[in-house]
This record gives C-alpha cells, structure tokens and sequence, in this order.
C-alpha cells in the first residue's frame, strides 16, 4: 500500500542490485531501454501498463522483459514493488498474469503488503493528494467522499493476490506490537532474507526513512493552490510543486509535524466500518485478532489549518507560501469561468473512467 515504507524499501534494494545477484535476489530493471535510472527504483511502469494507464503496446514490451529476465537469471528469488499493485481492478486479472509468467520459469508466487489502520492510512492518502496539488476539500469532505472506498478493505483487497499465490502471503505490520524493530527491518525479516542480505545491509539502511509526510501549513497552501487551479500550469509532474512547499516550510524550520486531519466522528465511522474485514485479514495472516498485532500511532491533537479559524501570523505564513509557488510556476491565473469549466471537466473525466473501467487513478 501506497505510504507504508513502499519508497524506503525500493530505494535500499534499488541501491543494493549490484550485490544482489551474489545473495540469490533479482531485482529486475523492467524500464524501458534507455530510460533514467529513477524510473526504475520501482516497477510502476509495468504496473501501470497492467492496469491500462499505459498503451497495449507498453504492457507487452514490459511482460516480454519481465518474461526476459525470469528466463535468464540465475536468482531464485526476484521481487517485484508497486504500490498499486494493491488495488488492481479484478477485470484486469493482474495476480494471475503475474503467477503465470512465474510458473513458466519455475517460480512460485509470494505477496507482501504492509499494512496499517484504515483511518493512517485515509490521513496519508489525504495529505499526498494535496503534496500532488489535487485536493482542496478539507480533510472531513475528503474522508465524506472517500473513507467507504474498498481502496481500504485489506482482506477484499489481499483476496485475488492469495488465491493466485496460493495462500503464500506475508503481512506486515506498519507498526507492530510484537516488535519494537525499524519498518525495513521487520520487512526484510518478513520476507525471509535477513540471512542473505545480511552482508549488504548496513544498520542506516535498515533505519532509512524517505518520502516524508506533508505538515500542516504546507497542506494548506497545497489545497489553496489546486482551488486557484495552479496544478494545471506546473510543468512536469505535479508533485515537484508539493516538493517545493515542503521545502519551504521545512527550510524555516515549519512543518515539524505531519499533517492530523481534524474529523473524529469521521475517523471512528471508518474504524467501524472496516472493523470485520480487518479482523478476518488477521485471522488469516496471522491467527491472532488485529489489535493484538496493528499499533496505532500516538495520540495528538489535530493540526488541520481549515478546520477551524487561522491565527494572524500563521495566515501570513500559509500566504507566503502560496506566493512563493505562484511565483515558482509564473502562474498566471485564468478567468473565473475558465477556472470553473476546468474543475467540471476534470470531475466529469475522473467519473467517466470510474464507469467504463479505465479510472483517472490517483496515488491513494
């Protein structure tokens, strides 16, 4: 799942490939020839080809390199990351495409997904939505409109994977009450290559933490500046723009803290809601009820800027920082009309390819 240590893992096993032939482990390059290193930290290309953000002819160039790779190495265990590979449309059959280009090399599915409470999970979705600059509904209009979405049902979600892999899954926990060790770590541990990787493992990789949540002021003047429509003037992807506000902030020593959304009665109807498929995804993975297992994070007090009225010098903050990004993409804003037709045209696209299959996916 999107925001559970996916980026810290991929960078450290992307940094170890040079040692990881001799340890028995592929983790394969699948980006098209040529392309930049950073596409191929992890295997979003091929996919999204599987799910059909990309070209037909894409998703079979980047199959026939997987097929490719599995035919030649000499590694009995290739690991393959996406997030997305999480919440896979069933129409697409991606589990079983993936199982079946294994078996034909001899290899046996495994799935590992790291999990945690539905309502982090909601909170990090949010933020990222606003660190991409497309969200400006405050955190409860999100979790109104999202926090029933089977984005979130683990156990309906884990369900094509298990089959496909034939029961062989490993959940970890985000935090795990058993345990007190690093995230990569009990992951590593998880997948049962401590032994092997232990050579090239040092102990910073194993404490590596990248892709840091957005803090309050940051997501505020993300949502102010999707509302002015500066998202559809960034050159590039949209994330760089989230990328400068947190620098921004956190160069001034702002931001310390992640963003809390302030929607406590929200928050405990998603808690409800998911309660029984949580129990039945732990009672398959583990054999033990999920509170015995899933730690929460600390209790703090929510941080939200929109929830509620914005003290003078924390205004003036949240305007400069909206005024550096202006500045930073020489936004020039559009007529109101134009704004208003453009936020109709974006809902309409992201509806219509909910109802036909092919979704404007969003990172959750």
């Amino acid at each position: 799942m999107p925001r559970t240590g996916s980026t810290s893992f991929q960078e450290v096993l992307a940094r170890l490939r040079p040692g990881l032939d001799a340890a028995g482990i592929c983790y394969p390059k699948l980006a098209p020839p040529g392309a930049p290193e950073s596409l191929d930290v992890n295997h979003h290309r091929l996919g999204q080809g599987l799910d059909r953000r990309r070209s037909e002819a894409e998703r079979r160039a980047g199959l026939a390199r997987l097929d490719a790779i599995l035919g030649a190495t000499r590694a009995d265990t290739l690991i393959l990351s996406y997030e997305d590979f999480a919440v896979q449309r069933a129409r697409w059959r991606v589990p079983e495409v993936l199982a079946g280009i294994f078996a034909r090399h001899g290899f046996a599915l495994e799935t590992v997904l790291v999990v945690k409470p539905q309502e982090e999970q909601l909170a990090s979705a949010y933020a990222l939505r606003t660190q991409v600059v497309f969200e400006g509904r405050t955190f409860r209009g999100f979790l109104g409109a999202e926090g029933a979405s089977g984005r979130y049902d683990y156990d309906a979600l884990l369900a094509p994977w298990r089959r496909a892999s034939q029961g062989r899954v490993t959940a970890v926990p985000f935090r795990d009450r058993r345990s007190d060790a690093p995230l990569l770590a009990r992951l590593i541990d998880g997948l049962g290559l401590r032994d092997r990787l232990a050579a090239l493992l040092t102990p910073a990789d194993l404490e590596y933490r990248t892709n840091r949540s957005a803090g309050p002021l940051a997501v505020e003047a993300a949502c102010r500046l999707y509302r002015l429509g500066v998202h559809r003037q960034v050159i590039g992807h949209p994330r760089q723009l989230g990328h400068c506000l947190d620098r921004w902030a956190w160069s001034r020593g702002l931001d310390a803290e992640r963003f809390r959304g302030d929607a406590p009665d929200g928050l405990a109807r998603v808690a409800a809601r998911f309660a029984g498929a949580n129990e039945r995804f732990a009672a398959a993975c583990w054999g033990r009820p999920w509170d015995a297992v899933i730690d929460t994070a600390p209790a703090a007090s929510p941080n939200e800027l929109a929830a509620g009225p914005i003290a003078p010098e924390t205004e003036a903050l949240v305007a400069a920082l909206v005024r550096a990004a202006t500045d930073h993409v020489a936004f020039q804003a559009p007529p109101a009309w134009r704004r208003r037709t453009a936020y109709l045209l974006e809902e309409f696209k992201e509806r219509l390819g909910d109802a036909v299959g092919y979704p404007a996916w969003r990172v959750p």
